[in-house]
């Protein structure tokens, strides 16, 4: 740090310290963005200042908030933002299209520093800090993001995210034996890895590269991940919106109508205009799931005893 961007950032972090003491976060996110055309100066006061004001803050003061499409497999949020800008497009709203989560974090982070790795740490300690950049990139005042992330939370109070950040979000599910055989297809049939990988049996993260950058990614069983995004304080506190995939597939019309209406409920100002979700089928119908389910007893046997109460919450059948 420069010696002039040092005597500017010990002017500044007594501002804010002062006004996070006095509990004035709009007057402390408004100075801190007064800093954005100097990124050193405003890194480096986000980094130390704005993950406490964020969790300290329950006030609804910000002008754009995060809409989450989720679900455990990248791909089955795929069709539903799909449908999202086609419709927003159609609507000629000011809003973003879906953006997948990690690459939006990663594209954000970049504009204000050089950035080699993203760890799991960094995931958990600075989630509500990534989000908040998110929503301060433009003037969109919402973003759409895929996520497959599981939602967690922290003894420290640290969520992957809350209600001053996010208007509401939908968790799209697929059959728990057709998420097993969709991954033990993609393994040459390979039981032990298929197992290991849908329930987390080692309990491992993994990693993508995103633009030169190494992230490592939270990964968690189908169980815990459905479990995490269902629950009901969850559901509640956020406006979720639990989707079943073969409905999706099924009675297209009705659920993507009921997810604009859900955004709509939420605070999101759009427009409903039925003609344009029949428009979108018609030249986009949902491709039906026809996976080829090929399960031993003995495998179902296994995973049963991780999924069989959520299998029941959501009649999944045996």
């Amino acid at each position: 740090m420069s010696l002039l961007t040092n005597i500017k950032y010990q002017y500044n972090s007594r501002i804010l310290k002062d006004l996070l003491s006095s509990n004035e976060y709009s007057k402390f996110f408004n100075q801190l963005e007064t800093h954005k055309d100097n990124s050193e100066l405003y890194s480096q006061l986000l980094s130390n200042f704005c993950t406490s004001a964020l969790l300290k803050n329950s006030e609804d003061i910000f002008k754009s908030k995060i809409i989450w499409l989720s679900s455990f497999m990248n791909d089955d949020t795929q069709y539903v933002s799909n449908f999202l800008n086609y419709y927003i497009n159609k609507c000629g709203e000011n809003l973003s299209k879906p953006s997948q989560y990690e690459d939006k974090i990663i594209s954000t982070l970049k504009k204000i520093s050089n950035i080699e790795n993203l760890n799991f740490v960094d995931f958990v300690e600075r989630s509500y800090l990534y989000q908040y950049l998110i929503l301060h990139e433009d003037e969109n005042h919402v973003k759409f993001l895929r996520n497959h992330l599981p939602f967690f939370s922290t003894p420290a109070n640290l969520n992957f995210t809350k209600q001053t950040l996010t208007n509401s979000f939908i968790i799209i599910l697929d059959h728990p034996y057709s998420v097993y055989q969709k991954i033990k297809n993609q393994n040459q049939d390979d039981q032990n890895i298929a197992r290991s990988s849908f329930l987390n049996l080692d309990n491992q993260s993994y990693f993508v590269n995103i633009d030169s950058t190494k992230v490592e990614m939270n990964k968690q069983g189908w169980h815990t991940h459905t479990s995490s995004w269902t629950d009901t304080n969850v559901i509640n506190s956020l406006n979720g919106k639990v989707i079943l995939k073969k409905d999706l597939d099924e009675n297209t019309f009705e659920i993507l109508s009921s997810i604009i209406l859900h955004f709509i409920q939420s605070g999101l100002k759009i427009k409903m205009d039925y003609k344009i979700i029949e428009e979108f089928i018609d030249l986009n119908p949902s491709n039906k799931d026809t996976v080829l389910i090929n399960i031993s007893q003995k495998e179902k046997k296994f995973i049963d005893q991780y999924i069989n109460k959520i299998m029941s919450s959501y009649n999944f059948k045996n």
